[in-house]
């Protein structure tokens, strides 16, 4: 073993950083948004989230059961961020009708701070995979339980999808650029 000189200092080693696991599971459900829209119209593999996560794949199962599941946890933390900015106590003399394009309003400006979620609905958007129709079942009653909060019946959902729909379309048809006049 070599002698050290009394020059020598140690050097202390930096000391690693353990993840909380709120930090770890948000970053995990933002590498499903972002490999669901790489996939395409292709299965979301766990390889794919690990790798946009940039951790192992052993990680979706010690914090998660499955892929699955992380997918729908993922679906449900947008939706209820969406639910939080989106929902409000509405006067009772007010009409179901001022009610419902009160809440609609208010819903499309909260949509517009998820871009995820937008180009997931997209990539959900008549793709046949069962991941992909998990999102789309996850908005559907997404929508259905906004109906329910504002007294309406299920019809009235359909305004809400109409919504989701509207903004996916004005996403996906927007030029990439900055626009020139």
């Amino acid at each position: 073993m070599p002698k050290r000189s009394s020059f020598h200092v140690s050097e202390e080693r930096p000391r690693v950083r353990k993840w909380d696991r709120e930090v770890r599971e948000e970053r995990l459900r933002r590498a499903v948004f972002t490999a669901m829209n790489e996939s395409r119209a292709n299965l979301v593999s766990p390889s794919d989230i690990a790798r946009h996560a940039r951790v192992s794949k052993a990680l979706i199962y010690k914090h998660f059961r499955s892929v699955d599941v992380l997918i729908e946890d993922a679906i449900q933390s947008c939706l209820q961020l969406l639910n939080d900015a989106t929902w409000e106590e509405h006067e009772s003399q007010a009409s179901i009708l001022e009610r419902a394009f009160g809440t609609a309003a208010k819903l499309h400006e909260a949509m517009q701070t998820q871009p995820e979620l937008i180009d997931l609905i997209g990539w959900s958007m008549g793709n046949p995979h069962p991941q992909a129709v998990k999102v789309s079942v996850a908005v559907k009653d997404y929508c259905e339980g906004l109906a329910r909060k504002i007294d309406a019946n299920g019809k009235l959902a359909t305004l809400f999808i109409g919504v989701f729909a509207n903004i996916v379309c004005d996403r996906q048809l927007r030029p990439a650029g900055p626009a020139s006049e």
